[in-house]
């Protein structure tokens, strides 16, 4: 017994050594410290004569029953296709964007009195300078059901625009940061990264109200801006 003793607490000795041995702690590794840089944004912008006008053409008819309200519309819309065709404007720039019909109520609001039919056409006119003109013809040939809901300029190919921004913006960076520079006693280093953002020309709204009459529709194309933006970072050394 007294071996037996003598054995546990040479043990529990042990045991109690164990657990005061210090543990070696590691620690985690440090972030490398951020490299010295300069991010700055830049703008720039570039103007264009828009090359395109987007027009929506419709027809609207109305008649006791639907079948008749939308057989005039289909006339309509008809001639003003025909109209189209006759100022050269080609198929792919006439596009249906809608084609609807609904009931007319009367005072009361319960009773209906007959149905309104309507076509509405996208239409994109590349010859701007005509483009009055042409609208003119359009309306006539619809007649008094013709329709000019919209109207919108626009550049189709923008691209000469945004490289002309794009250069105006980096410039424009660049003196920012290389003013930063200065302020801090430090030149301008490597280029780190470049982030743009392009605001696209147009389209420019034009407001337009229901035209009747052969005379050419006045308009004024103005000019469409590009936007570029670009966020630059630079180093510094």
């Amino acid at each position: 017994l007294p071996s037996l003793a003598v054995a546990g607490l040479v043990g529990a000795v042990a045991v109690v050594a164990l657990l005061n041995v210090p543990q070696q702690v590691r620690a985690a590794p440090a972030d490398p410290a951020p490299e010295a840089g300069v991010q700055v944004e830049g703008v720039g912008t570039a103007s264009g004569r828009p090359d395109i006008l987007r027009v929506t053409i419709g027809v609207e008819t109305s008649a006791e029953n639907v079948d008749e309200a939308l057989t005039a519309a289909d006339e309509a819309a008809r001639r003003v296709l025909a109209a189209l065709r006759v100022a050269d404007v080609p198929e792919r720039d006439v596009q249906t964007v809608n084609v609807s019909v609904w009931p007319r109520h009367g005072h009361e609001g319960e009773e209906i009195t007959g149905y309104t039919a309507r076509h509405d056409l996208l239409v994109t006119l590349r010859s701007v300078d005509q483009a009055g003109e042409t609208i003119a013809e359009v309306v006539e040939a619809g007649g008094n059901a013709a329709r000019v809901q919209s109207l919108a300029y626009a550049l189709e190919n923008d691209e000469a625009q945004q490289e002309q921004a794009r250069a105006q913006a980096f410039a424009d960076a660049r003196r920012k940061a290389e003013q930063y520079a200065e302020l801090a006693g430090r030149e301008l280093g490597d280029l780190v990264w470049v982030n743009e953002q392009v605001t696209p020309s147009g389209p420019i709204p034009y407001a337009a109200d229901s035209a009747a009459g052969g005379e050419a529709v006045p308009l004024a194309p103005g000019s469409t801006t590009v936007t570029v933006t670009a966020a630059v970072r630079w180093s510094l050394r």
